[in-house]
């Protein structure tokens, strides 16, 4: 019996408290705006790939990611003569927007997705259309009279 005393004590010590607490805590009221959400779309990791591959990501909706080359076909290639390699990505939406930026940009091959490359050439803004599956020349690739030239955004899909 002492036991079974023991028990309903703890048990009640228990409640008590509980109730103590949930009477203190002040309730969320309906009226109360709930905390802001804000997704600035900075790519993840954006810093350690500068490090390691010299390419400034920016802002992305996260279906084109930036890739190692070797990852597989069918990626999107940008080639630059800021670099010895090339930099790929992979498009995973029929749908997709990152900007960056990476100078001395020449040459973008499309994915089985149709890009438009925004090229900075001369300090204006430039669409480039990238048919898909094909190679464009872009900058001082397509005139050398644009000479370098930077890649800032790749939109994939329709406007």
């Amino acid at each position: 019996m002492k036991a079974a005393n023991h028990l309903f004590a703890a048990i009640f010590v228990t409640a008590a408290s509980t109730a103590a607490i949930t009477m203190t805590a002040a309730p969320a009221s309906a009226d109360d705006p709930p905390p802001p959400i804000v997704e600035y779309f900075d790519y993840p990791g954006a810093d350690q790939i500068f490090a390691e591959h010299g390419i400034r990501l920016l802002k992305g909706d996260g279906h084109i990611l930036f890739t190692d080359c070797a990852a597989g076909q069918n990626l999107v290639e940008v080639w630059s003569r800021a670099s010895s390699t090339s930099f790929c990505f992979r498009v995973t939406a029929d749908k997709g927007y990152l900007s960056l930026d990476l100078a001395k940009v020449y040459l973008i091959k499309a994915d089985d997705h149709a890009l438009k490359a925004t090229m900075v050439i001369k300090g204006v803004p430039k669409v480039v259309d990238i048919e898909k599956n094909s190679w464009t020349s872009v900058g001082e690739g397509a005139d050398p009279q644009n000479g370098p030239s930077s890649l800032v955004e790749l939109n994939s899909g329709p406007a």
